[in-house]
């Protein structure tokens, strides 16, 4: 049985333009299910051990903007960290699929949800046939403490 997971994640939010958040982000990380990276992920857990971060959940951003556990890390250590990241990426089959808009250009919510619905729908209508290549597709979404957005009204 071929099984597709996908991951889809959000980065900014829909408040008022500014240069330090100028994007509203949906990510989708794709896994097939046959691939199996158990053994990237424990390498990477153990390299992760190595720089001070054991059993660590890693997200890029607070280590680029130098925020939460990682105001006081040392530039290198926080270049390493991301390089660890991106190698795993490299080493593993998992696909992502990044979809923007640009917060300067947005009216409203409503006016996001249609320009990153449209977004959305044109790369499903163009990978539609390898979608249903698969017997299975499950869609895991964390839902966040902020209002997300409303992804039923983007995949429709």
């Amino acid at each position: 049985m071929k099984e597709l997971s996908i991951f889809i994640d959000e980065s900014g939010d829909f408040g008022e333009y500014n240069r330090i958040s100028p994007f509203y982000i949906v990510t989708m990380v794709f896994h097939e299910q046959s691939s199996h990276i158990t053994a990237c992920l424990e390498s990477l857990e153990q390299e992760l051990s190595y720089l001070g971060y054991p059993q660590h959940c890693l997200h890029a951003g607070p280590i680029v903007r130098m925020e939460d556990e990682f105001k006081n890390e040392d530039i290198v250590v926080r270049r390493k960290l991301l390089m660890k990241i991106m190698g795993f990426i490299r080493k593993t089959k998992i696909k992502h699929k990044s979809f923007f808009i640009e917060k300067r250009h947005i009216e409203d919510i409503t006016d996001a949800t249609g320009k990153l619905s449209k977004l959305i729908g044109t790369w499903v209508k163009n990978n539609y046939d390898a979608l249903l290549s698969y017997d299975t597709v499950k869609i895991y979404y964390k839902h966040r403490a902020r209002k997300p957005l409303p992804m039923k009204s983007v995949v429709g």
